[in-house]
């Protein structure tokens, strides 16, 4: 009997998108498989478009109320029964055969706990932006997540065993809870980056890393992830150079955003 995998998704008023999103989850050539998605109380029309899509292999978990994101994928992480479990978002599409090259990797590598891949990018009407080819050197991933995070998280895929080390998604990120909990498995051992387009993301200002509303918490983001990096893990000197210069950046946006607020409460 092969592997299961828990597929996670998060939605929250992603009606445009999520058919095309779960019928490349439905299409995958690896089959043993099943897609929880968490319905973060959506005010679209996404609940009603999950449930039009009867699969014995999706279920459907729908909140009583909007809790976010992070909380939303911790929730989900208590409802997979998986040896594997695949993040993808409800906007996101995967190539086919993801879930089959991701777990094979995972299983040929024993200490590997978390897995990504380079991924291309769309916009909202679904044409080509970029592609996005990281290094995969197990030394250039580690020096490189210490500073910023170069983790597609709709292209990760993790051992569940992994949770019992780590448990769930930092609570106290908004915004970046993906590279938080990346991080967090870091510090078991280094994730590894497939170098094939196994992903392809969308951009566009609803989804919640390019929507202004949420610059604020974006930037504080970026803070508290700076400081756990520093605390917890070793620098080159290239690295911590880099490290001082986005964590100054940061500190000069928040005081700029925080002015432009009170300028603009005035």
């Amino acid at each position: 009997m092969k592997n299961k995998i828990s597929v996670l998704m998060t939605v929250y008023n992603a009606e445009k998108f999520l058919k095309e999103s779960i019928n490349s989850i439905k299409n995958q050539t690896y089959k043993n498989w099943e897609l929880i998605i968490i319905d973060d109380f959506s005010s679209d029309k996404s609940l009603s478009k999950i449930k039009e899509l009867k699969n014995k292999k999706i279920k459907l978990y729908s909140l009583k109320k909007h809790i976010g994101r992070t909380r939303a994928l911790n929730y989900g992480l208590k409802k997979m029964s998986g040896d594997f479990i695949a993040i993808h978002d409800a906007d996101d599409i995967a190539h086919k055969e993801r879930l089959k090259i991701e777990i094979e990797f995972l299983k040929k590598n024993k200490k590997v706990y978390l897995v990504g891949s380079w991924y291309r990018v769309i916009n909202s009407e679904g044409k080509f932006i970029e592609y996005v080819k990281t290094n995969t050197e197990e030394k250039k991933i580690y020096e490189n997540m210490v500073v910023n995070n170069v983790f597609c998280h709709t292209s990760v895929m993790f051992k569940s065993e992994i949770l019992k080390k780590i448990g769930k998604y930092p609570e106290n990120l908004v915004y970046s809870q993906d590279y938080g909990f990346i991080l967090k498995t870091m510090r078991v051992r280094i994730p590894r980056i497939i170098p094939k387009y196994l992903t392809t993301s969308r951009r566009h200002r609803k989804s919640m890393t390019y929507n202004p509303v949420l610059k604020k918490f974006i930037i504080k983001d970026k803070i508290k992830i700076l400081l756990y990096s520093s605390k917890n893990f070793n620098f080159t000197f290239k690295s911590r150079f880099f490290w001082f210069l986005r964590f100054s950046k940061a500190l000069f946006d928040l005081t700029l955003t925080n002015i432009l607020f009170l300028n603009k409460n005035k």
